[in-house]
């Protein structure tokens, strides 16, 4: 590293320098690689893992399964776990909503990617929901954190987790739960009885006396308390236990409200840093900076969208739709959802596209497609392509009989 250039005769070495001072330098510049090079990996690992479990039990124990999580579109195909053996209806989407093919391997998916960056992933499964006797049992082991929808006039009777977060959604329980194994036990109960309503009232009672005994302040929740008592004694059990719960979920955002105004406090104390941490706070400047854009992106392909402007439905003079009283007679055992959307298309002449059917029904773009593949597997309607969208039409009925 250091060249001699001569002797001089007072016994002193005359050195050049040049290359320490340049190895100085490149060091900052090698050190920020290393940093970049480890927040890469850390992105890398963060496509790979799930951003979205969501599990929703109907009441005739089938579960439905929505998992999204982002995929590295230079990989040709994805795998991931299943919840169950028996998996039915699935559908895999990218992020722009375009139908990717999969295949089912013992108690994994493998997915085509095709250049997504994102997928979603839509299926049923019986497997998950154990019955002995009136009580059902929800099992499920999930390595990320995940939430879960009860079915109607359900009452929780047991639960092998704490939950991260509990709330009533349209008369339904809705959970947060950590990652882990976890039983959910309930039974089908009648809401808006004197016994549902006392527990109600007692489980609200309870919690927001144990966010008073840690100092947090409750004003709206003990306020809307009051209202379901006041309304309990009135023999209104059906208000009182919404007023409840309405209670509960009020006592849950002020205590986040008063988490919120801790943490803003606690930022407040300012740490004076001393200038030999300068070179470290560069490197790690320079490597959030790094990850900030990489964030960026990867929000920005799984927010894209593909924009699909509408089109007229082309006429033809030859099609005549099934009347939805024919339908209703042939297909007996369909359910309500179903027969409302059957009768929307025959208001609309018998076919319509399933942006006019999402926007009529206020439904997510895979909900709507389930029931349109639900219909079609039931011969009722057929699915025609026209101008890159997805034309659902009316089936005629007497090609069955």
């Amino acid at each position: 590293m250091i060249e001699i250039q001569k002797v001089l005769p007072e016994r002193m070495l005359f050195v050049r320098i040049n290359y320490t001072l340049t190895t100085m330098v490149r060091a900052p510049v090698v050190a920020i690689c290393f940093v970049l090079l480890t927040l890469s990996s850390f992105v890398q690992y963060a496509i790979g893992s799930p951003k979205v479990l969501d599990f929703t039990v109907y009441a005739d124990g089938t579960t439905h399964v929505f998992y999204q999580t982002d995929v590295d579109a230079r990989s040709p195909d994805f795998s991931l776990n299943v919840y169950g053996s028996n998996i039915e209806n699935l559908v895999v989407q990218d992020e722009n909503g375009t139908l990717l093919s999969s295949k089912v391997n013992a108690n994994t998916i493998t997915v085509a990617t095709l250049g997504a960056s994102a997928i979603k992933v839509d299926y049923d499964t019986p497997d998950l929901i154990s019955k002995n006797g009136r009580t059902w049992t929800f099992h499920v082991n999930s390595p990320t954190d995940y939430s879960i929808m009860l079915p109607k006039n359900t009452v929780i009777v047991g639960m092998s987790a704490s939950p991260l977060n509990m709330q009533i959604v349209d008369d339904q329980s809705l959970l947060s739960l950590p990652s882990g194994s976890s039983d959910i036990d309930y039974v089908f109960g009648v809401l808006g009885t004197s016994q549902t309503a006392t527990l109600a009232i007692q489980k609200a009672q309870d919690f927001i006396n144990t966010l008073n005994s840690t100092g947090v302040k409750t004003p709206l929740a003990l306020a809307k308390l009051q209202e379901a008592q006041f309304a309990f004694n009135q023999g209104k059990y059906s208000d009182a236990e919404s007023f409840a719960n309405s209670a509960k979920n009020l006592a849950l955002q002020e205590q986040q409200t008063a988490i919120s105004k801790l943490s803003t406090n606690s930022s407040d104390n300012h740490i004076p840093v001393s200038s030999s941490d300068n070179l470290s706070i560069y490197l790690l400047t320079g490597g959030i900076v790094a990850a900030g854009i990489a964030g960026i992106i990867i929000l920005r392909k799984a927010r894209s969208t593909k924009i699909i402007t509408s089109s007229k439905i082309p006429q033809n003079n030859d099609y005549i739709p099934s009347k939805k009283e024919e339908i209703y007679k042939l297909k007996p055992d369909l359910r309500q959802d179903d027969k409302e959307i059957i009768a929307f298309i025959s208001e609309k002449g018998g076919q319509v596209y399933e942006s006019e059917l999402r926007k009529k029904f206020l439904m997510p773009r895979t909900t709507m497609w389930r029931a349109v593949k639900r219909l079609e597997r039931e011969d009722v309607v057929e699915i025609e392509k026209v101008d890159q969208q997805n034309l659902i039409k009316l089936r005629k009925m007497e090609d069955q009989k």
